[in-house]
């Protein structure tokens, strides 16, 4: 088994003036008269655009996440009694009254999407609000969304109203239906799978929206421990329009067959 590695990069881009994207990794180690386990913590959060202090919401959403999730699992004595489902809920939902604290006196209002992983062994489970994603990737091979966006873009997708070309360029692309911060109450997804020599990797809309679903996976399979400065720079060398951040997992056992 390979040590876990954590990787975590964001960048203002080249049109903003701000970066309101947030990021955050831990390794944590959980010792018990029973067993020790080894958790990464991953989280990726975009301050949302045209609101006051964006960078705020995202800023207190990830360190509010990383604190509770570190809390639950130092408590727990056996891993396999976590209820992980539970546990990223909780999180989310105090990250989100962390924000929604600020927003509700606020002129504005301040909100922040957020994706978020924990990893434990072969498995990650994964949280999301907004449109911020959760990809796993095979390095050589192929590329795989987890996450679903909160996007009016994809309420047109489910409906068949657009298509995967349309949604590319549509209008209303950055419009988000969810996000934390808006509302008092939050609703989530969660997802678990399970890491067959794959590359874990979250990010914001700046990265994707404009280095394509090949790029990625070239760029992971040429170089995976300097992966993120590629796939920065590749956003900001499609014109950086965005904030670009991402967070990855690079200690699949791929790591010995890439670069």
């Amino acid at each position: 088994m390979f040590p876990m590695v954590l990787c975590t990069k964001t960048d203002v881009g080249k049109k903003r003036i701000v970066n309101e994207d947030s990021v955050a990794s831990l390794l944590l180690s959980a010792q018990s008269y029973k067993k020790e386990s080894n958790y990464g913590i991953l989280v990726v959060a975009d301050g949302m655009g045209g609101h006051d202090k964006g960078e705020v919401a995202s800023d207190l959403a990830t360190k509010k996440f990383i604190e509770e999730v570190a809390e639950a699992l130092f408590h727990a004595s056996d891993d396999s009694r976590i209820d992980f489902k539970k546990l990223l809920i909780n999180a989310v939902d105090s990250a989100n009254k962390e924000v929604w604290e600020i927003s509700k006196n606020s002129t504005n209002g301040i909100g922040t999407t957020l994706v978020a992983a924990v990893i434990i062994n072969k498995y990650v489970y994964i949280v999301n609000v907004g449109d911020s994603r959760a990809y796993l990737i095979k390095p050589q091979k192929s590329i795989r969304q987890i996450t679903k966006d909160h996007s009016a873009v994809q309420e047109m997708l489910d409906a068949k109203i657009i298509t995967e070309g349309q949604a590319k360029n549509h209008p209303r692309k950055n419009i988000i239906t969810r996000a934390l911060g808006l509302s008092e109450q939050i609703i989530p997804d969660i997802f678990e799978q399970e890491l067959n020599d794959e590359i874990l990797m979250l990010c914001t809309d700046g990265l994707y929206g404009m280095v394509d679903e090949k790029e990625i996976v070239m760029s992971v399979s040429a170089d995976l421990f300097n992966s993120a400065d590629t796939l920065v720079s590749l956003a900001n060398k499609h014109g950086g329009i965005d904030n670009i951040s991402l967070a990855q997992d690079t200690s699949r056992k791929t790591k010995g067959e890439v670069g």
